[in-house]
């Protein structure tokens, strides 16, 4: 009797060892050699260089440092603030003429923010009357700058109807950004946290919804499944990230891969 229960005690730890999964003893960075992902997880090294000199376009104590600069012989709160916008080299910005009163004109004056010395510089100071064409403003082939763009409203008698500006950045064209995930080995079933991080100077358009590739022994292949998410678009601003639940229903045991574009993070499910 003793026999027959030492001969199950070992086929029972026999079956219990041969069970256990291939890479119970390996690390993860193990494990990552062993799925053949050809993207990185994160698009490129970190510029510190950049990162540390780009434009803290959503600090308050920048704006209110280069408020304080622009508006030095005047009052901020006198004005409105028209626009806070991210912009391209080249693009335009437009003093509509055609929004004067008849006997109107614009009083403008467009200037880049000097960082180094803390001040503004004049580039287009004019006026623009009812009857001028529209004036135009191309912004430099420069990145990693801020510009103010003030528009006085004034009647015929010099009166000033209204005060308006605009700021204007051109960042520096850093993109970069990272895709995780919380495990590298899951099980039909489990819940997935996938996070992705903008580690760039600029802005990134995300949002909920994750797309899946699926190894076939030979390439990868689109994984469709069911997953009801909320149409909603998120914006990471520089150092920003997002993360959501997965779960992996119905995922077959194979290799996978999560989506972020030009990067991905590979997993196991086994």
């Amino acid at each position: 009797m003793k026999k027959t229960i030492i001969m199950l005690l070992c086929l029972i730890l026999l079956s219990a060892c041969s069970s256990k999964s291939q890479f119970t003893n390996m690390n993860s960075e193990q494990i990552n050699e062993t799925i053949p992902n050809d993207l990185p997880q994160q698009l490129k090294e970190v510029d510190q260089a950049k990162m540390d000199n780009a434009i803290p376009y959503m600090s308050k104590s920048f704006l209110d440092l280069m408020d304080t600069s622009f508006f030095e012989n005047g009052d901020r709160k006198e004005y409105y603030l028209k626009s806070h916008k991210i912009h391209e080299p080249g693009d335009q910005l437009i003093v509509y003429s055609n929004s004067l009163p008849r006997d109107g004109h614009y009083e403008v004056r467009f200037a880049k923010f000097n960082r180094a010395e803390r001040k503004f510089e004049n580039i287009i100071e004019t006026t623009v009357n009812r009857n001028d064409p529209n004036l135009v403003i191309t912004l430099p082939e420069e990145e990693n700058v801020s510009y103010y763009l003030e528009e006085i409203q004034l009647n015929s008698k010099n009166e000033v109807l209204k005060k308006e500006f605009q700021r204007a950045f051109v960042l520096s064209n850093e993109v970069n950004s990272r895709i995780d995930i919380d495990k590298t080995i899951y099980s039909s079933g489990d819940t997935m946290t996938v996070t992705f991080t903008n580690l760039g100077t600029g802005e990134i358009q995300t949002g909920y919804g994750v797309n899946f590739e699926k190894w076939d022994g030979e390439s990868w292949k689109d994984y469709e499944f069911e997953q009801m998410v909320p149409d909603v678009g998120i914006i990471l601003r520089s150092g920003g990230s997002f993360s959501q639940e997965v779960k992996l229903k119905g995922f077959k045991k194979g290799i996978y891969r999560v989506m972020g574009g030009p990067i991905a993070a590979g997993f196991i499910v086994e």
